[in-house]
């Protein structure tokens, strides 16, 4: 109970962060409790990681009064919703981290980087890439391109939510102390589409 009690907390505290600091929406998601996910299906395709399904958990909010009540009793995963602070570039972690450096040798912005479990890196930029994703898209070979864009809809874990496998999201690149702003797209989609369809 303990340590479900401290899971809770850090899990609250970094949803307060996020609205608090950052001003980014957040909503409860579903948990994972021995190994299965709190939704009750069990064979849900992505535990812990969609909104919770209790009413009234529906809606993303940068409330700190809602944040104390719905982390009061049950450790939700925090989810941040995309497409109204951010968007976000999903890509393979390899690819992923060979952009970061690329974007950081040659001194482009950089902004927040989550590292899922399931090896996947999401680039929070600023909202509005739909265009030039689809663009970019259009114009080149898709099944050579393996990145993805969120925006209005969607839910990307935050850390310290944890998955089914018990492993934990976490900042490849963490939230700056002093930057607030986030990097364009363009930058961060040209770098990753660079290393997404080298070698292949």
């Amino acid at each position: 109970m303990l340590v479900r009690q401290r899971t809770r907390a850090a899990l609250q505290a970094a949803a307060l962060f996020y609205v608090v600091d950052r001003g980014w929406p957040v909503l409860p998601g579903a948990y994972v409790e021995d190994g299965r996910c709190s939704c009750g299906d069990t064979d849900c395709p992505d535990p812990g990681a969609h909104p919770a399904a209790e009413p009234g958990l529906t809606r993303a909010t940068r409330s700190t009064d809602d944040v104390w009540e719905w982390w009061s009793g049950k450790p939700y995963t925090v989810l941040l919703a995309s497409g109204l602070e951010f968007d976000v570039l999903d890509a393979p972690a390899k690819v992923g981290y060979a952009a970061i450096r690329q974007l950081e040798v040659t001194g482009l912005p950089l902004g927040p980087v989550l590292h899922l479990p399931g090896e996947r890196l999401l680039f929070l930029v600023d909202p509005g890439a739909r265009n030039l994703y689809w663009y970019t898209v259009d114009h080149n070979d898709t099944a050579r391109f393996d990145v993805r864009h969120h925006a209005v809809g969607h839910f990307v874990p935050a850390p310290p939510s944890s998955t089914a496998c018990g492993e934990r999201t976490r900042w490849a690149v963490p939230p700056d102390p002093i930057e607030r702003g986030l990097p364009g797209a363009v930058d961060v989609l040209g770098a990753l589409m660079r290393f997404s369809t080298q070698g292949r």
